[in-house]
């Protein structure tokens, strides 16, 4: 998984997630509802622009402070990953580098991904 697939997610999962019910929440019905808020808000993130990426990043962040223990750790890669992408600001060298660590958010976002599915009913893209 690549910087611009990375942001693709985010974007995507908005699409596929708004439009989701949440009536399968029960216990986690904060996390679901918090879970289709980022989704609202990551549709109208353009990928190729790094500020709307920015403000994505910071509600990830959000949703992953109300992430049930299951998948909390899970989000916690998922934003690491995503800050030091911001942070890089498009060098080629440093997305490069970035580039070489996907395999452990992968593994992350398809979780978050399943449990997302599982608890929410809310069904996110796969990474291709």
């Amino acid at each position: 998984m690549d910087w611009v697939r990375m942001r693709k997610v985010f974007a995507t999962a908005a699409v596929v997630a708004s439009v989701a019910g949440l009536t399968a929440c029960t216990e986690e019905q904060a996390y679901c509802v918090d879970l289709a808020g980022f989704a609202a808000a990551a549709s109208e993130v353009d990928p190729t622009n790094a500020a709307d990426y920015g403000t994505i990043v910071d509600d990830a962040k959000k949703i992953g402070a109300t992430a049930p223990a299951e998948v909390k750790d899970d989000w916690q890669k998922v934003i690491a990953f995503a800050e030091k992408a911001k942070a890089a600001n498009g060098n080629r060298v440093e997305m490069a580098r970035l580039s070489q660590q996907t395999a452990g958010v992968t593994k992350a976002y398809k979780a978050i991904a399943t449990h997302a599915k599982d608890a929410c009913k809310v069904d996110v893209p796969n990474l291709n």
